[in-house]
């Protein structure tokens, strides 16, 4: 069978595993082909819900193969993603989180 299908990108799987409800999930590991794999499956349904394959050499694949029963899951949480391009960007951020960090402190 082609996995490949079920591949996804890493921000895709990490947005899937924050809608699992944790206590309602199976996590198996293994190793294969000297790779580690971690794959998460529904306790109500039996269900192989997703897979992490992390290669010896720090390489990771991502599948999501089935999506959880609604029960399963819970809502999200509100990721916000910030993307600095220059050097100018990454500079002026920094120096406006050290700004509310002394403001704070000076409460």
């Amino acid at each position: 069978m082609d996995n490949s299908i079920y591949e996804v990108e890493r921000d895709d799987y990490v947005g899937f595993i924050g809608q699992l409800n944790k206590q309602m999930m199976d996590v198996k590991q293994a190793y294969k082909d000297d790779s580690n794999v971690l794959s998460i499956y529904s306790k109500n349904t039996g269900k192989h819900l997703c897979t992490r394959i992390i290669s010896q050499d720090g390489t990771e694949k991502y599948y999501v193969i089935n999506m959880p029963e609604d029960n399963e899951r819970v809502a999200p949480k509100r990721i916000r993603q910030i993307k600095l391009e220059t050097q100018e960007e990454v500079q002026a951020f920094f120096d406006a989180l050290n700004k509310i960090q002394k403001e704070k402190k000076d409460d």
